[in-house]
């Protein structure tokens, strides 16, 4: 959670924390990487809404069985060869993320707090490194509570040659 905010939980829905932000990084270096620790933690706010948008994000269109329209096709643009410089990064990552904003927005319900509502999301940077195989995107996530979390989407993408 982000250090020095209070939140009731009472009448609130939580999730377990799967994805940890490391906060003492400088902005341009803070991601959010899987939690391997074994106490378990409960999230909300910012970053319960950084989990969701990220799983939406890397979750290849048509496999979630409960929801085949859930996800984006990012992971496999990349695996097919699609991205292969900056620009068709840029462009694969700007689809992706027009499709996770719609559908962590619509999968709000009434009684969703604001600290968990997504207002905007944008992708603030790319990197594409050809020697290494990887790319890497960067995200912000601002909810309608006002709140904002910058961060790199944890997995480093495979970028075939």
């Amino acid at each position: 959670m982000l250090s020095g905010n209070s939140t009731n939980y009472a009448g609130r829905t939580v999730d377990l924390l799967v994805l940890k932000t490391v906060l003492s990084a400088p902005v341009y270096r803070k991601r959010v990487d899987l939690d391997v620790e074994k106490n378990p933690m409960i999230v909300t706010g910012v970053e319960k809404l950084a989990q969701m948008y990220t799983l939406v994000f890397l979750t290849e269109v048509g496999t979630c069985h409960a929801d085949s329209g859930r996800g984006t096709s990012i992971v496999s643009d990349v695996e097919k060869g699609k991205v292969y410089d900056d620009a068709s990064l840029t462009a694969s990552a700007a689809a992706a993320n027009a499709l996770a904003k719609r559908q962590i927005r619509s999968a709000a319900a009434e009684d969703t707090p604001k600290d968990e509502r997504l207002a905007d999301s944008q992708v603030t940077g790319i990197y594409l490194d050809k020697n290494n195989a990887t790319a890497r995107i960067s995200v912000r996530l601002t909810t309608e509570a006002g709140t904002a979390l910058d961060y790199i989407i944890p997995v480093g993408i495979g970028v075939r040659s």
